[in-house]
């Protein structure tokens, strides 16, 4: 039998080795600015944060992944290739996010004859809650579920620098919006809300407009 003091040191010591998660949630006090919910994840295992940063940064090559529909069938994010693609990555449980989506939904509308796909995808860790959410609130739109923490170069878009204080050098914030161009670039992924100015901006910049 081993020694409660010793158990105690052997597992001290393997978390080391575990997934360490810390959810940092702003509450809001309105609907016209909200705070980021960030997202932070420690993998000993998997690539470092700068890494994951650089396969993110702009003007790479996205990496690709498999996405689930709300229908059970899988689409990979390369299906999108030839057009531009906004992508806003959410979760149910982000207030933010849910607040945001309204103005994304609103832009991807207007945008709806050009040349440009708008894609929301979701991170929950559970597809039932995701997919429930989507039936309770009626969102329609082109919504996708892709789970937490899949270590895959698309997931790695989620990466960015904090543009607030934060103990985080590197952190994933949801909501979060991303811009890619019809070859598979990688044109935005710094913050920015589809409530400002800014992100419709790019778009039109992006699609010539």
């Amino acid at each position: 039998m081993i020694p409660i003091r010793n158990l105690k040191v052997m597992i001290s010591s393997k978390l080391h080795f575990l997934l360490v998660i810390v959810l940092l949630c702003y509450s809001c006090t309105n609907t016209t600015k909200t705070e980021n919910t960030i997202v932070e994840e420690k993998d000993s295992i998997s690539l470092t944060d700068a890494q994951k940063l650089e396969l993110a940064a702009e003007g790479n090559q996205v990496g690709k992944a498999t996405l689930t529909t709300r229908d059970s069938t899988f689409i990979e994010t390369d299906s999108f290739r030839g057009k531009l693609l906004v992508v806003d990555f959410w979760a149910t449980w982000c207030s933010g996010c849910v607040i945001d989506a309204p103005y994304f939904k609103e832009i991807a509308e207007k945008y709806e004859n050009e040349n440009v796909a708008f894609i929301s995808i979701s991170i929950d860790s559970d597809f039932s809650t995701w997919k429930k959410f989507l039936i309770e609130n009626d969102w329609k739109g082109n919504h996708f579920w892709h789970g937490r923490y899949k270590n895959d170069d698309f997931s790695y878009l989620l990466y960015s620098k904090p543009p607030f204080e934060s103990k985080w050098d590197v952190a994933i914030a949801l909501p979060k919006y991303v811009i890619i161009s019809p070859s598979g670039k990688i044109l935005s992924n710094v913050y920015m809300r589809p409530r400002e100015p800014e992100f419709e901006i790019k778009i039109k910049k992006y699609l010539n407009l």
